[in-house]
């Protein structure tokens, strides 16, 4: 397993960086190799990657989502991945965001042989793509109010209308939170049909009750 760490500061206030991070379909727009995130239920995310190549599916668990603090997702089954996104408020417009990601870099990366390296430069531009996206693109940020929250006030992925999705680039960051129990519930009616919505789509009625 190889760790890699890094950080940047991004022009948007603290509340609407962590709605984007909190929202894991969000990252196939920015994690390098991540071509589609699925929530399929609170805390559980399907994930398919191009990884050297080769499509990789798994599942991911949310384990912490502490409002507008910290963000931490790690992989189920297939390649060891778990990233920890921490967040710090710098003035009332910046925020500064440390990603921390945990890979089994031989599973994802297995023809690099300076992937602990490669793993680095990836997270960096993950963090760059972010901040662009977050910074410059109407259509990505400003979408507040409609993330979910615990009743001990733990935060998680918003549900929004879909939208479509493109490879982007790698995040990461580590801390546990969140568990088996934890009463959650929307914030927003909307947000609450627009899951609904959804999840007859893809044909998961057990989405359906929250």
């Amino acid at each position: 397993m190889s760790t890699v760490q890094q950080a940047i500061e991004v022009s948007a206030p603290l509340h609407e960086v962590y709605e984007q991070l909190a929202d894991l379909e969000n990252y196939p727009q920015f994690m390098t190799g991540v071509q589609e995130v699925t929530q399929v239920s609170d805390d559980r995310t399907h994930w398919v990657m191009n990884l050297d190549g080769e499509l990789r599916e798994f599942n991911a668990q949310l384990v912490e989502c502490t409002m507008d603090q910290r963000v931490h997702w790690r992989s189920t089954d297939g390649p060891a991945l778990e990233e920890t996104i921490t967040l710090r408020p710098v003035g009332e417009t910046r925020t500064q965001v440390v990603a921390q990601l945990e890979a089994d870099v031989a599973a994802l990366m297995p023809s690099d042989r300076h992937a602990s390296e490669s793993l680095r430069k990836r997270l960096k531009a993950d963090l760059q793509s972010f901040k662009r996206l977050i910074e410059h693109d109407p259509g990505f940020a400003r979408m507040s109010g409609t993330a979910m929250t615990g009743a001990s006030g733990i935060g998680m992925g918003q549900a929004r209308p879909d939208r479509g999705m493109q490879a982007g680039a790698l995040g990461e960051v580590p801390t546990p939170g969140i568990g088996h129990g934890t009463s959650i519930a929307y914030n927003s009616p909307a947000a609450v049909a627009a899951r609904i919505g959804r999840s007859r789509m893809r044909g998961n009625p057990e989405d359906e009750t929250f």
